[in-house]
């Protein structure tokens, strides 16, 4: 027939695999370049990610050497809440962050490690039958305990976490017997306290217990007295024999003045501790401070960072004893 067009089977299967083959070529490509696209981000992302890290260490340490500096640099007898170190750096926004500093007198507050004087005997006598040293914190720490309306048997549970012994402390009071069978199952620590947050662990504490003591305590490695000039009104309420006050508390505040009382003997004399002799407080308080922690949050980019500084201040200097970071 004149005319007609003839098609070849093969040949339009064989168009549609070429088809089929451009089109496969053509998928792999793009996942090829989506994936090659998205590591190259997650690169970049990584990359500034460790800039942001790098950088915002490196505003905390020098929102510490500033705070050293400013601590060294105090020559005062006293020391006070207005001083250059409680007023140091508010937020402040710097080029794609901020940054944070302030200064807490830890010696204002209550050490749980002057605990390891031990509990007072009921009688007053050592096991030889003398007469015991005075024994002032422990009855300061539950007059604490009190003021705060925790339970005073806590006392005994703090004592005996940082004891070396395994005498049970009065009822409340609990070593290796007692925490092994606790889930999971730990032992008395035997030894000073190293930050507050051990607490969580001791026996009888809960979120609440802990939430209402922390801002009044803190972990010294050695005895420490407690500084009249910074302690907030529930501290200094326990710095007599018999629990002060509100009222007498807050008039210690307001005698603070602006420059704080300037001897332990301006405090001494006042009436809130008249008629004791001072045979406890004097042993108790202090005007001037040796332990502060710096407080630096910096923030840079997408990364946040915090950076807990405890430093010893002595003869002039100031070193750093301990560091703790928190990340977000």
């Amino acid at each position: 027939m004149t005319g007609a067009r003839i098609v070849n089977p093969g040949l339009k299967t064989a168009r549609g695999v070429a088809l089929l083959t451009v089109l496969f070529i053509l998928v792999l490509i793009s996942t090829l370049a989506v994936y090659l696209v998205e590591d190259e981000h997650l690169a970049i992302r990584r990359v500034t990610n460790q800039r942001d890290i790098e950088q915002a260490h490196q505003m905390l340490v020098g929102a510490e050497q500033w705070a050293i500096k400013v601590l060294e640099r105090d020559e005062n007898e006293n020391d006070h809440l207005n001083e250059p170190w409680n007023k140091l750096l508010p937020k402040v926004g710097v080029e794609e962050g901020s940054l944070l500093a302030f200064v807490r007198d830890q010696q204002g507050l209550f050490n749980l490690n002057n605990l390891i004087e031990g509990k007072p005997s009921p009688n007053g006598k050592d096991p030889d039958g003398k007469d015991e040293e005075p024994k002032l914190w422990y009855p300061a720490f539950v007059r604490l305990l009190t003021v705060l309306e925790l339970d005073e048997g806590l006392a005994d549970a703090v004592l005996d976490w940082i004891d070396s012994d395994q005498d049970v402390s009065g009822g409340s009071g609990a070593e290796d017997a007692e925490y092994l069978l606790k889930e999971p199952s730990m032992r008395a620590a035997d030894r000073l306290f190293t930050s507050i947050g051990e607490l969580a662990w001791v026996h009888g504490f809960d979120a609440k217990a802990l939430a209402m003591l922390r801002p009044y305590v803190t972990a010294l490695p050695e005895p420490s007295k407690i500084n009249v000039n910074t302690a907030p009104a529930p501290v200094l309420r326990i710095l007599s024999a018999d629990i002060m006050s509100e009222q007498e508390a807050e008039a210690i505040v307001q005698g603070r003045g602006a420059a704080g009382y300037t001897s332990t003997n301006d405090v001494l004399s006042l009436t809130q501790f008249a008629g004791q002799e001072g045979q406890s407080a004097a042993q108790l308080i202090d005007v001037k401070s040796g332990y502060f922690e710096i407080v630096s949050e910096a923030k840079f980019g997408r990364f946040k960072s915090s950076l807990l500084s405890l430093v010893q201040r002595k003869a002039g200097r100031a070193v750093v004893l301990g560091r703790r970071r928190g990340i977000s």
